[in-house]
């Protein structure tokens, strides 16, 4: 219970930096609120299925990633302290044609879309959230896009180097790749000349 307590501790701590949040908040949500745990290489979501549930990421990291003519390509990276879902495949109960997978042992906090619905009945807070986590999900696909369009593949793995180097300790070279969009022998070859210089 204790163990419980305090994974749960984490996802207060995630509500508390948003405006208008009451130690009510936490409690209306509690009874909604379970624990997954999925090893690396499983799946929170597959591609194809409705996507009924959110996930807030107490420990580990997860991928999202689409098919593109066969290929995977990684538009984002989720660690802890952030939620992860299929946004569109949510409020759309459309199947989603994102998947997200964990690229190490990772425990998730997790709610359905139908309780997040009757807490926005309750809270102002909870539409907020709900906004939020569609906002995110808008951003991180139009940086992503702006980035494989405006950057130079070398200057893409600069920029990773530079704002989120902790990533590349954590994320295997194949998948940062498909996030880079460019064959894993030539990431190996801009890293070794990066490396030089």
């Amino acid at each position: 219970v204790l163990c419980k307590q305090k994974k749960m501790d984490a996802f207060n701590k995630y509500l508390k930096q948003f405006p208008h949040y009451s130690s009510k908040v936490f409690e209306d949500i509690r009874p909604y609120l379970s624990i997954k745990n999925i090893d690396e290489g499983e799946y929170f979501l597959r591609n194809g299925k409705i996507c009924k549930e959110i996930a807030f990421i107490e420990k580990g990291l997860l991928r999202l990633f689409y098919l593109n003519d066969g290929k995977e390509i990684t538009n984002c990276f989720c660690k802890e302290n952030t939620i992860t879902t299929s946004y569109s495949s949510l409020i759309t109960l459309k199947e989603s044609d994102i998947a997200i997978q964990a690229i190490e042992p990772s425990k998730l906090i997790v709610f359905s879309y139908n309780s997040l619905q009757k807490l926005y009945e309750q809270n102002l807070f909870w539409q907020q959230l709900g906004r939020l986590a569609a906002e995110n999900e808008f951003i991180t696909t139009e940086c992503h896009n702006r980035f494989l369009r405006d950057l130079s593949a070398t200057d893409r793995y600069k920029q990773i180097l530079e704002q989120e180097n902790e990533l590349l300790q954590r994320v295997p070279l194949n998948y940062l790749a498909t996030y880079l969009q460019i064959a894993p022998e030539t990431l190996s070859r801009i890293r070794k000349k990066i490396a030089r210089t």
